[in-house]
């Protein structure tokens, strides 16, 4: 089921996006859904990585210098 909503865009971005429709054969409505999908993509990749190595190294910075500081880090 699809939903219509407003907003307020900058008028050289709507006319931007409006070309590029154009160019593309595809209604405004569909950029904007196809652009909005990719990004909530992307965020949602992003966000995973973060969520799925969050916490899983638990070391003061101050030992995290010393580890990196090590020659045999330098040298891998």
């Amino acid at each position: 089921m699809k939903k219509k909503v407003g907003t307020v865009l900058d008028e050289k971005l709507f006319l931007e996006a409006k070309q590029v429709a154009l160019i593309q054969n595809k209604s405004l409505s569909k950029l904007f859904e196809d652009a909005l999908m990719n990004y909530l993509s992307n965020f949602q990749k992003k966000r995973g990585t973060v969520d799925a190595t969050r916490g899983s190294m638990k070391i003061s910075p101050e030992n995290l210098k010393a580890i990196m500081e090590e020659e045999s880090v330098l040298e891998s």
